[in-house]
């Protein structure tokens, strides 16, 4: 008996030794204190650290390079009254970052202008003729949110015009690249600050603490508001789920207390945007962030201009804002439709010829295809069949694609050995982006597929599933639930727990929602309620036995609060 088309591979953590001494020591749960285990937390500080983050221990921002000289040249150009430019990249984290930015000088009392290119037309990154249409502007100093690193002759004719530049992001810097301006970004070599993985939106909060403390020194507030630092917070929570920067060390800090913020926001825009996601405004978590907040605020970027975005964020009355939120939802569903339609074409594709599955990388093109949705495409359709994954649209004569890859295949690296194809490239491991000659399109199908069949082997094309213990029913219990809350915020580099128990007898199993799939199930005695989304395809026979992978969540359901397992994965049970 099969339960679906690609069986996961199982991997069960082992038991370790220390989670009966850092349970007792901590008195916690000994499941818990093997996840914190499992998370690379081996010792009681780190464990309290991980389960209880301050943003008092957070690592001081003098601590990046170029922190003295960026703020020294925010605090001249205040004085000067120069004109300032925030400029951000169009995506939620450079769109948070630029707005925070935005609105901590506007409580400074000092105006400055925010700018954000548009993706289609102008692409990504500092460009030429935005530098010199915000130079002709009359802006003095221009700061770089979540974006700049690459664009070294951009900021070199920001400087040539007579501008003044601070680049803040936090991506890989390429190599042997030379900037005559303050440079924070956690990912310098020269860097003695302890995170590195931070979002565009939490190296921008940095600079904005690290000038209010030099204003502060300086006099600045005498008689004058000091910004309250902690109202930007949710900002930075937001920004930093939407860039899937690793929920760890400093970002768990950032991400638990701003989305405490996030449910009682001074900005109206937030406030809207959670409220028209039809997320409950006093239940927000890191999954709401990330489903529901995060891709409104991406959706017209990709398909259109962050524009819209941006004048929710930086408006400070309800009024203005309810309609922007209904704007901003639609532009959401339109990406969700030319997403269905994409998705729509490769099932034909992949229905007319199924040897395509049987390739170790799939690639796929077409006319028409909206650019804006492509990597989102190529995202499903790994998660859907775990093959590294190119999609293109054509126009004229020229291919734009995205891919996206799978943990054994380094699509940087293969992109690169096939450079001599592409116009222009870029990205890291797992995603990449890419222009090319349509001509050019077969040329780079076969030879992405060589690359592949060459590198790959048969199990790595099999994904897996990292469970964290294996327990028994007796053993899940609202107190245990409770305790592994302790472990959220959750996001890249710290998922959700996951565990399993075997040998679990179905008592009924059914669709529900259409698509998904309901059991009453019983392992020893002890019945629960399991939910399996997206699941309602591979129904097992009730009666059988079968193993399963799963988080223990609390269901609330009319005023009724449950236990109920939301399953991961199931298989047959082999004795």
């Amino acid at each position: 008996m099969a339960y679906g088309p690609m069986a996961k591979k199982w991997h069960i953590r082992p038991k370790s030794p220390l989670a009966q001494k850092l349970a007792k020591n901590l008195g916690i749960n000994s499941i818990l204190a093997q996840v914190l285990i499992n998370r690379g937390v081996r010792d009681e500080e780190s464990a309290r650290a991980f389960m209880f983050p301050r943003l008092a221990d957070m690592p001081d921002p003098w601590l990046l390079p170029d922190m003295e000289k960026a703020v020294d040249l925010v605090c001249t150009s205040i004085a000067n009254q120069d004109p300032i430019t925030i400029y951000g990249d169009y995506d939620a984290d450079g769109l948070t970052g630029a707005c925070l930015l935005y609105h901590f000088f506007k409580d400074l009392g000092v105006p400055c202008a925010v700018y954000v290119p548009n993706r289609l037309k102008e692409g990504y990154g500092l460009n030429h003729e935005a530098v010199r249409k915000i130079r002709g502007a009359g802006q003095g100093l221009l700061i770089t949110v979540d974006c700049g690193v690459s664009n070294e002759q951009e900021v070199a004719l920001a400087r040539e015009l007579g501008m003044k530049v601070i680049v803040t992001d936090h991506h890989r810097i390429p190599k042997d690249i030379r900037f005559h301006c303050p440079v924070i970004n956690p990912q310098r070599a020269d860097s003695s600050y302890p995170g590195m993985e931070l979002a565009g939106v939490g190296v921008a909060f940095l600079l904005a603490v690290g000038v209010r403390a030099r204003l502060r020194e300086r006099g600045y507030f005498g008689g004058r508001a000091e910004p309250d630092m902690r109202d930007f917070l949710d900002l930075v929570a937001v920004g930093t789920v939407a860039d899937q920067v690793p929920m760890l060390g400093q970002n768990r800090a950032f991400v638990k207390y701003g989305l405490s913020r996030l449910m009682s926001t001074r900005w109206p825009g937030l406030e809207a945007l959670v409220e028209s996601s039809a997320a409950d405004p006093k239940n927000i978590d890191s999954t709401v962030v990330a489903f529901r907040v995060a891709p409104r605020l991406n959706a017209p970027g990709r398909i259109s201009s962050p524009d819209i975005c941006l004048r929710i964020l930086m408006a400070e009355e309800k009024e203005s804002v309810v309609q922007l939120a209904s704007e901003i939802n639609a532009v959401n569903a339109l990406r969700q439709r030319l997403e269905q339609d994409v998705l729509r074409d490769i099932a034909g594709v992949i229905e007319r010829n199924e040897s395509i599955l049987d390739k170790k990388v799939l690639v796929f093109g077409k006319e028409g295809w909206h650019e804006g949705v492509l990597g989102i495409v190529a995202s499903r359709l790994v998660d859907k069949y775990y093959r590294p994954t190119l999609v293109l649209t054509f126009e004229g004569q020229k291919a734009k694609g995205s891919g996206r890859s799978i943990d054994k295949f380094n699509l940087y690296e293969a992109v690169c050995r096939i450079g001599d194809l592409l116009d222009r490239f870029g990205g890291h491991s797992h995603a990449a982006g890419f222009s090319l000659q349509r001509a050019k399109f077969n040329e780079l199908k076969k030879t992405i597929t060589e690359i592949a069949e060459e590198s790959l082997e048969g199990e790595d094309l099999r994904p897996v599933l990292n469970i964290d213990a294996e327990v028994h029913f007796k053993e899940i219990s609202r107190k245990l639930v409770d305790a592994l809350d302790t472990l959220a915020p959750y996001g890249n580099g710290n998922p959700e727990p996951i565990f399993c128990t075997r040998s679990v007898q179905v008592l009924e199993a059914r669709v529900v929602g259409e698509k998904h799939l309901k059991m009453l199930l019983r392992e020893d005695g002890k019945l629960y309620d399991a939910i399996g989304f997206h699941m309602g395809t591979k129904i097992p026979w009730v009666g059988t036995h079968i193993d399963i992978a799963y988080t223990p969540k609390l269901n609330s359901w009319q005023g009724y609060e449950s236990l109920q397992l939301k399953l991961a994965d199931f298989r047959e049970h082999v004795p």
